[in-house]
C-alpha cells in the first residue's frame, strides 16, 4: 500500500477506535477500510511496449481497421517514448459489434495486462463510475475500483 493510502487508513483506524460500533459512522469507516484492503496494492505489472508484437497481435485479432490500429500503435509508441509520464486516454465509440471491446482486449494482451470489461452504457450518474462520497448512506466505490478489487 502506498504511504499516502497507508496514512489515510491508519487515520481511519484511529477514528474507528473512538466510535461506538452501533454508530452509522462506524459502518461507513469499516466499509471504507474493507475496500482499501481489497485493492491489490502490491500487485504490479510492467507494460510490455513491444510495438512490432502489438502490431502482430492487433493484425491477428482484427481484420482491416487499419486507421484504428495505426492510431493504437502511435499511442503505444508515444507511451514507450514518454516513459512514466501520463499519457492520453484511448476512447472507443461506436455502435455495438464494431470491435471496441475486442480492441481493448488486444491492447491489454499486447501490454501483458489484465483486461476488465466494464459496460457503462446507459449510466446517468457519475457516481456509478467514480463511486459515492463516503458520507452518502450505502456509499460504495465505483466500477473502476470494484473492477480492481
Amino acid at each position: 500500500m502506498p504511504k499516502n493510502a497507508e496514512k489515510k487508513a491508519l487515520k481511519e483506524i484511529k477514528r474507528l477506535k473512538t466510535i461506538p460500533p452501533a454508530s452509522p459512522e462506524y459502518s461507513y469507516i469499516r466499509t471504507f477500510l474493507d475496500w482499501m484492503l481489497d485493492i491489490p496494492w502490491s500487485k504490479k505489472t510492467r507494460d510490455k511496449l513491444d510495438i512490432p508484437d502489438a502490431k502482430k497481435i492487433l493484425d491477428e485479432d482484427h481484420y482491416d481497421l487499419d486507421k484504428v490500429k495505426e492510431h493504437i500503435l502511435d499511442y503505444l509508441a508515444v507511451k514507450k517514448l514518454k516513459g512514466k509520464a501520463r499519457g492520453t486516454i484511448l476512447c472507443f465509440i461506436g455502435p455495438p459489434g464494431t470491435g471496441k471491446t475486442s480492441l481493448g482486449q488486444s491492447i491489454a494482451r499486447s501490454l501483458n495486462r489484465k483486461f476488465i470489461r466494464m459496460s457503462i452504457g446507459g449510466i446517468r450518474d457519475e457516481a456509478e463510475i467514480r463511486g459515492h462520497r463516503r458520507t452518502y448512506v450505502g456509499a460504495m466505490p465505483g466500477r473502476i475500483i470494484s473492477g480492481m478489487a
